[in-house]
């Protein structure tokens, strides 16, 4: 059965963390999972860093350790305020730097009590570090900076409600919570090594639950930390239940484990709770992270501990972290090292922008949200095909992405045979292809001619194999061309049987796990690709198939296909198309259906029924590259005869 329609994957799934063969094929996996995690994250390709414009003030001075209101400017005009903690007289380039980031407490990093944070900073200040507490967007600073007043009982709400995953424009550029809280994590890191007594060689992360996963992401994407500890975090049984948590395409393939897995072979302390879901981190997590540093030969650098205590960063948590951070900071601090005795704060000295928010800052989410998504259409056009290295970039970077928001991946594929069958009067063999890694069953039949020319035909139509029309097909096997025709994922044969109480789509985050339909389509076209191995090809994509068959043109490395796509007078320029006819998030992070037709270069390409609509300039500058290619544009759709004289040209290519 194809796996792609029960039992789909979830924040509350239990995985089974995964065994590696060797470090070359885990690196593979890291490689791929630090793009998947940025690319989600929005990114992918990396934005531009602002300047910080640090400010630093109010300092207030106590027994061994100082506290200063601060803030840095993350993008434009919009500003993360903390608390930094520091030693009486620093000096310089001599004090390890530690992030410090808080989970979902009321109070955010304010908090005091079995877990606090305040305790956290000021310790690590007494041990002779600078260290520094940031706020999660919508919280304390950040709630005052997007609200425009400091309600503490509101922050739990706000945190979640104007980042929910509705299907809107934000998901297309693959813009919300979790990757403003990870882009601000690497700008905190970059205010952190600009402070001058930071020894950048000794830098640190510890956080617990949002804050444990603030510290993994942000350990999987940057290398600059040199020891870290999630705390009640990185856990096979629960991946993390809020918004900033969860982004679309973040874990498709893949779990937490592994993403904590990826600070090998650097020093990790895995910290748990007996009483939460990282209750089995001593024989499931643990040992499945220690196997991948076992591959570096540092099994020394990991370790873990277990509190008997609820959920959060309690004293005994916390002097486990401060004494495996001396350890690897070379701290004069033992075993027996235990938390001093120290004074909170009001608030108010806490907060930097208790008085009032830079001039000029961004106060509202629609406009930090629309600032995002300008910046990403300005981005985009630096990767307009204008000129051979500029194609040969953007294959690097936006085909990448693209690659990642269908869920490519190099899965090898069998087939199975069923049986010798007819359509429409023309024999062929009815079968299935089976992707080795996922288990993706896709139903195929096989025409194959009298006097076979080598080449082949790929006919995908959005109402499955039974639609097609047999004198296309009869043309094709009259020129010689062996063909081959799919049910695409969610069509004809290619439906799988449903949990009525758990239906496909239905679980939250889904797109955080799983693949959308038309993903799942694209994934299909280029399973086959892989199957169909003797070349040339070419492929049809008749109505809607057709967006979905230029997708897959544009990600396939290979070089001797021809592709006639129907794109269904598709305006590129809307929003709304893509929401309701090709919702893949991230789509238009990668450039979108312009760019894909970019992509299909040096392939021949008909793009047809194009409408007033579609962008072509992209796909034109491509193929002003390679003037050995064919790039035929029709408004029109065009007539079967054009078709099949277009299809003939694959013979010779």
């Amino acid at each position: 059965m194809d796996p792609r329609w029960q039992n789909l994957p979830h924040t509350h799934t239990e995985f089974a963390p995964k065994t590696y063969p060797n470090r070359e094929a885990w690196e593979r996996e890291r490689a791929r999972l630090r793009k998947q995690i940025l690319f989600a994250a929005g990114l992918w390709p990396m934005p531009e860093k602002p300047p910080l414009e640090i400010r630093i003030f109010d300092r207030i001075e106590r027994d061994g350790y100082t506290i200063e209101k601060a803030y840095f400017q993350s993008l434009p005009n919009f500003y993360v305020g903390g608390s930094l903690f520091r030693p009486v007289d620093p000096q310089p380039n001599s004090h390890p730097g530690i992030l410090s980031p808080h989970g979902h407490a009321k109070l955010g990093r304010l908090q005091h009590g079995d877990t606090s944070y305040p305790a956290r900073g000021i310790t690590f200040a007494r041990m002779g570090c600078t260290a520094f507490m940031w706020d999660m967007v919508d919280y304390n600073d950040s709630a005052r900076h997007l609200s425009g007043a400091y309600q503490a009982e509101t922050y739990g709400v706000v945190h979640r409600a104007p980042w929910a995953h509705e299907q809107d424009e934000r998901m297309l550029w693959n813009i919300g919570l979790l990757g403003f809280q990870l882009w601000n994590s690497i700008r905190a890191l970059d205010f952190l090594c600009e402070l001058p007594e930071v020894d950048t060689n000794r830098l640190g992360c510890t956080g617990e639950s949002g804050g444990g996963t603030q510290t993994y992401n942000l350990y999987a994407v940057d290398d600059r930390l040199h020891v870290t500890a999630p705390v009640c975090m990185v856990s096979a049984f629960m991946q993390g239940g809020c918004v900033c948590e969860n982004a679309p395409l973040l874990r498709v393939d893949t779990h937490n484990v592994d993403i904590g897995a990826m600070f090998a072979p650097k020093p990790l302390l895995l910290v748990s709770s007996a009483q939460d879901w990282t209750q089995h981190t001593p024989d499931v997590e643990y040992p499945a992270i220690k196997r991948v540093y076992d591959l570096y030969d540092a099994g020394d650098c990991v370790s873990q501990i277990q509190i008997d205590a609820p959920h959060g960063y309690n004293l005994d948590m916390r002097e486990a972290v401060y004494r495996w951070f001396a350890k690897w900071l070379g701290l004069p601090f033992g075993d027996d090292f235990v938390e001093p005795a120290f004074e909170v704060e009001e608030h108010k000295d806490m907060l930097a922008f208790f008085d009032g928010l830079p001039d000029g800052a961004i106060a509202q989410h629609e406009d930090l949200i629309g600032a995002c998504i300008a910046a990403s259409k300005s981005a985009l056009e630096t990767h307009r095909p204008d000129t051979s290295d500029a194609l040969a970039k953007n294959r690097r970077v936006l085909g990448e992405a693209l690659r990642v928001a269908v869920g490519y991946d190099d899965s090898a594929v069998t087939y199975k045979g069923s049986a010798k069958t007819r359509f429409a009067d023309m024999p062929c063999e009815a079968g299935t292809l089976i992707g080795i890694r996922r288990g993706v069953r896709v139903p195929v039949r096989t025409f194959v001619p009298n006097a076979p020319s080598g080449a082949s035909a790929l006919l995908l139509h959005p109402h499955g194999m039974n639609a097609l029309y047999s004198p296309v097909i009869r043309a094709l096997l009259d020129q010689g061309q062996t063909v081959y025709a799919i049910d695409l994922f969610g069509v004809g044969r290619n439906v799988g049987e449903e949990n009525p109480e758990e239906p496909r789509g239905s679980s939250p985050f889904f797109n955080t796990f799983n693949r959308t339909d038309d993903a799942e389509r694209v994934y299909d076209i280029l399973l086959t690709l892989r199957h169909i191995v003797s070349g040339p090809l070419n492929i049809v994509g008749f109505g809607r198939a057709g967006l979905c068959a230029l997708i897959a043109g544009a990600i396939s490395e290979r070089t001797d296909l021809q592709l006639a796509a129907d794109v269904c007078a598709f305006d590129t320029g809307r929003e709304d198309d893509y929401l309701y006819r090709l919702p893949i998030p991230g789509i238009l992070k990668a450039g979108g259906l312009p760019n894909a037709a970019a992509l299909v270069a040096p392939n021949n390409l008909l793009l047809h029924n194009a409408g007033d609509a579609f962008d072509t300039s992209w796909a034109e500058a491509a193929y002003a590259r390679h003037p050995e290619a064919t790039l035929t544009i029709q408004s029109e759709r065009v007539k079967n005869d054009e078709l099949i004289d277009f299809l003939f040209n694959a013979c010779s290519i």
